[in-house]
């Protein structure tokens, strides 16, 4: 039953009605006065128009510090809520900025991916798309991503670009796990540019020109590293900062975290493993626990492997062409991922354990180690 409630009379029943006392208005429906022993609050219950049939209690305020006019307010805004679908006890989140949803992708995976890659994720939102930092997510629509991308293609081409876009639609991903949004406008608006495979790798023609200047260097450790990149596929920051303690008794290379943020190892050939073994002895006055030691470099190892110092290739060039090589020698797809450390492309080959590979690997090595000895000759 409604009461016909005024504001004295509000006043009067929270003093002099026993607790428990529930007094409905009859002017917004759903509002009530409870009277409590100490105080007495107006409360407002409701159904969410979710489809689920929710009916939900909302506290309002104390009748003692707010007057029927305000909580009669407050009860038709909840009540609107509700029809929207909301529901009025769990506030509704804030919707992050393009900085702050990228400083949370970032720390959230700061133990999957190794620093140099999340400092590239960083360098190609936060130079290219300072503009949208401050940002929160619902302004990013799709004149502003078509936008962004023509300009970010014109000033700093064509793949920077597509790199940009590319982070600020998996960003948005991300922040649509906890947040609705409409869908991704870079997937909706963004015509990537067209990108064209580099192709880095050595050609067999050249490989003889390769080893005469790798067998010219006079850095022994710089050529050390490379042969490693030549004989391997690893990536130079896995190679440059490679440990003799990763190097067991079986030759078999133990990366502790690669790009994929786990644990490889690599069966060395027999050429490379004699060949660092002379390097181990060049070293042994550094008394360095790194392969490729640098007194001048605050890490401890090579930092940088310049193609302008004796040795004309790029440390990914090696990678390319390790593959190619592999390929060449007639191993088979699944081993050469397995031996550049790839994600393995089907779903069967999650249940392989690399580790019982070893053997396998190790052979599939030798081979390839064959194919690229073969071009230096005499």
């Amino acid at each position: 039953m409604t009461t016909k409630l005024t504001q004295a009379m509000a006043t009067k029943l929270a003093e002099t009605s026993p607790p428990g006392s529930t007094f409905y208005d009859d002017e917004v429906s759903g509002l009530r006065m409870i009277v409590g022993a100490k105080s007495s609050s107006w409360k407002l219950v409701g159904r969410i128009n979710d489809g689920s049939a929710l009916y939900v209690t909302v506290t309002i305020g104390r009748v003692q510090e707010l007057s029927l006019k305000s909580a009669r307010l407050k009860a038709i805004e909840i009540r609107q809520a509700l029809a929207r679908g909301e529901d009025p006890r769990r506030p509704k989140s804030v919707v992050p900025t393009v900085q702050q949803a990228l400083d949370r992708y970032l720390e959230a995976n700061r133990t999957n991916l190794q620093k140099a890659t999340l400092d590239d994720y960083r360098r190609h939102v936060e130079g290219p798309l300072k503009s949208t930092l401050k940002l929160p997510m619902t302004s990013i629509d799709r004149a502003l991503c078509r936008n962004l991308h023509e300009k970010l293609t014109a000033s700093r081409g064509p793949y920077a670009a597509n790199t940009s876009l590319r982070m600020l639609r998996l960003l948005y991903n991300d922040v649509m796990r906890d947040h609705d949004l409409p869908p991704n406008p870079v997937s909706l608006a963004v015509r990537f540019n067209k990108e064209e495979s580099r192709d880095w790798a050595i050609p067999a023609e050249d490989m003889p020109k390769m080893w005469k200047a790798i067998d010219s260097l006079e850095d022994q450790i710089a050529r050390g590293c490379w042969l490693l990149m030549i004989f391997t596929g690893l990536r130079s920051a896995n190679a440059r900062s490679a440990r003799w303690d990763w190097l067991d008794d079986d030759g078999v290379l133990t990366v502790p975290r690669t790009k994929a943020g786990r644990v490889f190892k690599c069966p060395l050939p027999r050429f490379l493993l004699q060949e660092l073994e002379a390097l181990k002895a060049h070293t042994k006055p550094l008394a360095s626990p790194f392969m490729f030691p640098a007194t001048t470099t605050r890490s401890g190892h090579i930092s940088v492997l310049r193609s302008d110092r004796g040795f004309p290739y790029q440390p990914h060039a090696l990678r390319h062409s390790y593959r190619g090589h592999a390929l060449e020698a007639g191993i088979d797809f699944q081993t050469v991922v397995y031996l550049m450390d790839h994600t393995a492309p089907h779903v069967s080959f999650r249940y392989v354990t690399r580790a019982n590979l070893t053997g396998h690997l190790r052979q599939a090595q030798e081979v390839v180690a064959a194919r690229i000895l073969g071009f230096r000759g005499r």
